[in-house]
């Protein structure tokens, strides 16, 4: 489906990455070689325009010749890869016009030059190439015809072309990239030259033989748009077939479980989805959709043949036929109406399908696991015929490059081939194998790998569709998880014991659901089971006990988690009424300890308030009786030293010299004038005018 890309884009989209890296990081000299030195605005496969062109496209570019050499590719070979992309590209500007006066087309003169350059690079002839484009090679009666080809044919053949080339190089690289990622005793020998190019230089550590493998399958789910075309046929197709796969597998897995613990498991019912595949692809001696469609790439135009195939899948699965029968009967006697009752239940209208209301609706609606789809048949026929003739086919075998001439034979032998059981000789000798015919055998080569692995699933949720984070759109989680089938795995795990536990660990969370007296009448995982049956009434629908496990589900499950609660709760009001009379109790005593210390304490400070207050009082009495006797006696040392200065005094003024003769103060006169003197001749004049004073 992915082909497609290369030729034609919707608005706003990209071709693939590689052709914008090599106009962006490769360099003139790289360009010019690969003749695209006219830029991306000149190739019709790019849209003739430059606006999609990334700023990341130089710094991927490098990534890609770094991967390139990391699986082994020399230089000469990365530059034979990116030569037979620019070859896609220059196989895109080739185109036709009408021949005049003739139904046939032929290469405009402006297209030589892209198809000389695209047969140089790919090593091919260009008379060859352009035979294969313009011609058309029937085989009647052992004879080999050339009918020749109009431009809408042409066009077809070499857009056909375009998509070999690519998808044989993409087909190449991954076997390529298998070779480089397998050990060597897990590579099988290389029986010639083109073998040997998928064989990468061998390390000599030789690991042991492998024992499997580890793939990984990306899918983003069920799509239903607003216009849903034949890809998102082929989508969901897919989706309901790995749907079916998951629910096979988790049925498997939940039975096998159950039957290994010795359980009933008739209880459980498994959704199957084999009714919409069978719409779909076919099945129990039934043709199917896609068979209808292959059926229907006949002659007439694309709109006239959409319309018959919307006819022919209204009357198949829709029941439409029953009003043609009645006309046709009515019209064309009795006889035809008597032929016409046996067919009379292909009429009856398939549960998976829904014809459109109006007869000249072009749409069909299908009801997939997910939901239903309502599918516009427009293009269906166009896009689901495989138009690569065998000539051009068969032209990678005679290139002239050994690279190119290995990556066609890569991808001639790695297609896969038609289901002989779906598809008949006569489409694939005529016609061709057609898209759906492919998708469907690569399909049921995926779900063969798939059952013989050990599977594990992971499912990815966008949490919006801006990249944002810290936001969390519901309605865009819920689609996803409603189109993931996750709705349906939900169903199956809720019709079944969705919980499992071990006997002890089940027994030791809910064995206090018992009282005490039904505790002494047994004990183990089967009293319990016996006694909690009885007391809420369930069934062994609702569980089951295994040999080593106990099965119950989620609403059991749910509702014994909350009589525990319950129960827990109980017990945890009885031991806090009795912690909180304990703690009362302990209380009470701690208070009336605190009291009675209080009591002692306060005695004890009176008693301490007394004594200081005794030891004060005498201290002060001591003190003052001390201070009396010292105040006395300081008052008589007084009294007796003013008496003596009054004495003194008094004698002073009764006798001013002491009792002394008029001889010794004459002397002493005299004696205190000499010094009088000798204090004015030694310039003492302050000791002088005392003596003076004195004398």
């Amino acid at each position: 489906m992915e082909k497609t890309r290369i030729t034609a884009q919707i608005e706003g989209e990209r071709n693939y990455h590689i052709f914008y890296q090599i106009f962006s990081g490769a360099d003139d000299a790289t360009t010019s070689k690969l003749k695209l030195e006219k830029g991306m605005e000149a190739f019709r496969y790019l849209g003739n325009r430059t606006a999609l062109r990334s700023r990341r496209d130089a710094t991927s570019f490098e990534e890609t010749m770094t991967c390139l050499s990391q699986i082994g590719l020399t230089e000469d070979e990365k530059s034979d890869v990116l030569g037979i992309v620019a070859a896609v590209l220059h196989i895109g500007n080739i185109e036709f016009e009408v021949v005049k006066n003739e139904d046939k087309a032929q290469m405009t003169e402006s297209s030589a030059e892209s198809l000389k350059i695209a047969c140089s690079l790919l090593g091919l002839d260009e008379t060859k190439v352009s035979e294969a484009m313009l011609t058309k090679l029937l085989s009647v009666g052992g004879k080999t015809i050339h009918k020749p080809q109009d431009v809408g044919q042409a066009s077809d053949k070499r857009d056909a072309f375009a998509k070999l080339v690519y998808s044989s190089l993409f087909v190449w690289l991954v076997n390529r990239i298998n070779a480089t990622l397998a050990s060597e005793d897990a590579l099988p020998a290389a029986k010639s030259s083109e073998d040997a190019m998928f064989s990468p230089k061998q390390s000599p550590y030789k690991p042991p033989i492998p024992t499997g493998f580890i793939g990984v399958l990306d899918i983003y789910g069920f799509e239903n748009f607003d216009n849903n075309g034949f890809e998102q046929l082929l989508i969901n197709y897919a989706n309901e077939k790995l749907q079916r796969h998951f629910n096979r597998h988790l049925f498997e897995v939940e039975q096998s479980l159950y039957s290994s613990e010795g359980v009933d498991w008739t209880y459980i019912t498994f959704n199957d989805n084999r009714p919409c595949l069978e719409l779909i692809e076919g099945g129990g001696g039934n043709v199917g959709i896609l068979s209808t469609l292959d059926d229907c790439g006949g002659m007439g135009t694309s709109a006239e043949r959409d319309v018959n195939f919307l006819a022919q899948i209204n009357q198949k699965f829709g029941g439409g036929n029953k009003g043609a029968m009645k006309n046709t009967s009515s019209s064309n006697g009795k006889k035809k109406k008597k032929k016409n009752k046996s067919p009379a239940k292909e009429s009856v209208r398939h549960g998976n399908f829904i014809s459109p209301k109006f007869g000249n609706d072009r749409d069909f609606i299908i009801v997939h696991y997910a939901g239903e789809v309502r599918y516009t048949a427009t293009g269906f026929v166009e896009k689901n015929v495989e138009t690569l003739s065998n000539e051009l086919k068969d032209l990678g075998s005679t290139s002239s490059n050994p690279l190119a001439h290995g990556i066609f034979g890569a991808a001639t032998t790695s297609s896969p081939a038609a289901d002989p059981a779906t598809t008949p000789a006569r489409r694939s000798t005529i016609r061709g194998v057609s898209v759906a015919s492919q998708f469907r055998t690569s399909l049921q080569m995926l779900v063969m790998d798939l059952e013989c692995t050990q599977p594990h699933y992971v499912r990815c949720i966008k949490p919006n569709t801006q990249k944002a984070y810290s936001i969390f759109d519901s309605g865009e989680v819920l689609r996803q998880l409603r189109y993931s089938g996750m709705m349906e795995t939900i169903r199956i795990r809720r019709e079944g014991y969705s919980l499992r536990e071990e006997h002890e660990a089940f027994h030791r969370k809910f064995h206090l659901l018992l009282s005490t007296e039904e505790q002494k009448k047994g004990e183990g995982i089967s009293h319990l089971v016996k006694v909690l049956s009885k007391r809420l009434k369930l069934t062994d629908a609702e569980w089951q006990i295994g040999h080593t496990k106990i099965f119950l589900k989620r609403d059991l499950s749910s509702k014994l988690e909350r009589l525990s609660s319950l129960r827990v709760r109980a017990a945890a009001r009885v031991v806090g009424k009795f912690c909180r009379n304990v703690a009362h109790q302990r209380a009470g005593r701690l208070l009336t300890a605190w009291a009675r210390l209080r009591l002692v304490l306060i005695r004890k400070h009176r008693e301490i308030a007394a004594s200081n207050k005794i030891s004060s009082t005498y201290r002060m009495y001591k003190s003052r009786k001390s201070y009396t006797t010292t105040l006395q006696s300081a008052i008589r040392l007084q009294c007796l030293c003013r008496r003596a200065v009054a004495r003194e005094r008094v004698r002073v003024l009764r006798d001013p010299y002491f009792d002394m003769s008029f001889k010794e103060l004459d002397i002493l006169h005299n004696e205190e004038v000499i010094r009088m003197e000798t204090a004015v001749n030694d310039k003492d004049f302050k000791t002088a005018a005392e003596i003076e004073q004195s004398l």
